[in-house]
């Protein structure tokens, strides 16, 4: 019985790395089938699974931890196959119903394997997501750098800013942009563990910066955004500590410090792209700023606008929704296949919600998100906790709050990462 939970226990943080590592690939390592797009997660978190149901059946016994949150998760899966009666492609919301189920089923599974070895498969599991961030920058920033040394052969290489010779950053993604939508959190979660000095990782300056210089070469309109964002917290943060310490601490001094050069170097950057108007238009080309295109900005909006109409369309469409994934079927009226759909998919995360699974699959949702926040701010107000795991908690939490607001402009709610980190978060409160 020990030697099998002590190799099972290798096995699936072998599986967990792999998945952990890969979970932002979209284009990479991905499977085609009926034009529905496989991603290596996924078929990685299906093998998990399947090792996971054999290793019970081995044990002949089912141990599995109860959340208070599994209630609004449970609730949400079931309206979801509900709404999918009310869809144009009832095949296209049966799926998506599934894969809901499916990302429900990993937060269950990582609950259970972090409390299956004290508190160490958790420490590991933070320490590996955290870290992960930082591998996949590493990827980012040999994107940008290998094609001066050999071009355009670099492999791994799908967009270019100057063919050749000057890449885009994707890293594993499909664009820019939802690279940058996925590690903008990190790049928050380390921001919080460097700031508050969290011993729970190691190089904590030196991973912050090479996330945060990824997010910004990316060229990425969502991901400066991000860093704006961020950056906001960090001042409002030292601005809000000094008025009620009448002190600044140094991780304080260092980050006010860092500010001014950080916006030193956005106004001297400004003010060149602004007089060399002809050379930086790329850079905000589709948003209507410098006379460029305005593409990208109403193509979102445009989006955002007709899946909300979606929702308020009909009072079934307001109840229960058009299904899960069904919203670009309900708009063009043809359910043929998922290739044809692509254009049309949401890419607002409220909207999508609110259209996919009505109003009330949206307040089961938001049930369940408000739970976690809830819980993870407890935690981190909790003085008889270890500071470092308090931390955590609030890295966690601030990490999601502006995931959920970059996914506001791109991507949809079934992303794998997004429910990465609400399992992890769940399986840290849980377990605390």
């Amino acid at each position: 019985m020990q030697h099998i939970n002590k190799y099972s226990n290798y096995l699936f943080k072998i599986i967990l790395l792999l998945i952990i590592i890969f979970i932002s690939s979209d284009i990479f390592l991905t499977i085609e089938i009926s034009e529905a797009t496989i991603r290596f997660s996924s078929i990685l978190f299906f093998v998990l699974f399947i090792l996971w149901i054999i290793y019970f059946s081995y044990l002949k016994q089912v141990k599995i931890p109860m959340d208070k949150t599994f209630l609004p998760l449970l609730i949400f899966c079931f309206l979801s196959f509900i709404s999918s009666t009310n869809s144009i492609f009832p095949l296209k919301s049966l799926i998506y119903s599934l894969w809901t189920v499916f990302s429900a089923l990993t937060i269950v599974f990582l609950l259970w394997f972090s409390r299956s070895d004290s508190t160490d498969n958790l420490d590991w599991l933070l320490k590996i997501y955290f870290y992960s961030f930082f591998v996949i920058s590493i990827f980012g920033i040999y994107q940008i750098l290998l094609p001066f040394l050999i071009g355009e052969k670099t492999p791994f290489v799908t967009q270019w800013l100057q063919r050749g010779t000057l890449a885009r950053i994707n890293a594993l993604s499909y664009e820019p942009s939802y690279f940058a939508t996925y590690l903008i959190m990190g790049c928050f979660i380390w921001f919080i563990l460097w700031v508050r000095e969290n011993d729970i990782v190691k190089f904590r300056g030196i991973i912050l910066l090479t996330v945060l210089v990824v997010v910004f070469l990316s060229s990425s309109r969502i991901g400066w955004l991000g860093i704006v964002m961020i950056i906001a917290y960090g001042l409002i943060g030292f601005i809000g500590y000094y008025l009620m310490n009448k002190k600044a601490t140094t991780q304080n001094m260092k980050f006010f410090i860092y500010f001014i050069i950080i916006l030193l170097f956005a106004i001297v950057s400004v003010l060149v792209m602004f007089n060399n108007k002809d050379k930086f238009d790329f850079l905000f080309e589709g948003t209507g700023l410098f006379d460029t295109a305005d593409y990208s900005y109403s193509i979102r909006n445009d989006k955002t606008l007709d899946t909300f109409e979606v929702f308020l369309d009909k009072p079934s469409n307001f109840i229960i929704g058009v299904g899960p994934g069904g919203v670009g079927a309900y708009l063009v009226n043809n359910p043929e296949s998922f290739e044809k759909l692509w254009a049309t998919e949401p890419n607002n995360f409220t909207a999508e919600i609110l259209a996919s699974v009505g109003i009330l699959g949206f307040a089961s949702f938001a049930w369940f998100l408000v739970n976690v926040f809830k819980r993870l701010w407890n935690l981190y107000a909790n003085n008889n906790l270890l500071k470092k795991y308090r931390t955590v908690c609030l890295a966690l939490l601030w990490g999601l709050a502006l995931e959920l607001i970059m996914l506001q402009f791109n991507q949809n709610y079934l992303m794998p990462y997004l429910w990465l980190n609400i399992g992890i978060s769940i399986s840290k409160i849980n377990l605390l």
